[in-house]
């Protein structure tokens, strides 16, 4: 049986808040001419309307810049990164969403390509809390897509107690052009679209032995 899928809380999720917001100044609006019920159910829309509004401010405070949030890894600074044994390959979801990002990391002068894993992930405006994958090596992370949910489930809350922890983990990661690798023979030769990339699956007793 599939493990279920973890979810952002709906009183730090944007659209939820935003929603809330304007379902309340509506509610304030519609009953501002009633008699004294109307007042008091305006009054209470309005504390909730700013209650929602004074989320979403901190929210964008928490996101904003250089920081890194749920929906985005914007900097290793602060983070103690550790390489991880692996015991087997994954193909990463959704890099038919990332082919640009992908693209950049290619050009980076390394040619041998990791990995960093953030966990506790979501995409733009989504709930579900995934791990993803961002290539580093470069001035900044570049997204390389979401570990497969199996994985997901089984290593995300191990991963997201190292990084509270301040740890992240990399793992070693190929990209693939079309199906195939780079020609050793011609290594300038770019890869033909679409991309995919195949990283290294952290063993689970190599996380286990990680202590912050």
């Amino acid at each position: 049986m599939p493990a279920p899928r973890r979810k952002l809380s709906v009183v730090v999720w944007e659209p939820f808040l935003l929603g809330l917001v304007i379902v309340a100044a509506l509610a304030a609006s519609i009953t501002a001419r009633l008699p004294v019920i109307g007042m008091i159910i305006g009054a209470i829309a309005i504390v909730i309307a700013l209650s929602g509004v004074v989320q979403l401010v901190r929210l964008g405070f928490r996101s904003g810049g250089e920081r890194n949030s749920t929906s985005r890894l914007a900097t290793l600074d602060g983070f103690d990164v550790r390489a991880v044994s692996v015991d087997g390959v994954l193909m990463l979801d959704e890099t038919s969403r990332r082919q640009d990002s992908i693209d950049l990391a290619l050009g980076w002068t390394d040619p041998a390509l990791t990995v960093v894993l953030w966990p506790g992930a979501t995409r733009w405006l989504g709930r579900e809390l995934r791990v993803e994958a961002y290539f580093v090596g470069g001035p900044r992370p570049a997204r390389a897509g979401f570990l497969p949910r199996g994985t997901d489930a089984s290593i995300g809350q191990a991963l997201e107690k190292l990084r509270d922890g301040g740890v992240l983990v990399t793992v070693p990661a190929r990209v693939f052009g079309d199906g195939k690798l780079t020609d050793p023979a011609r290594p300038f030769t770019r890869l033909a679209r679409p991309l995919t990339v195949e990283v290294g699956r952290p063993a689970d007793d190599a996380i286990a032995a990680i202590q912050p």
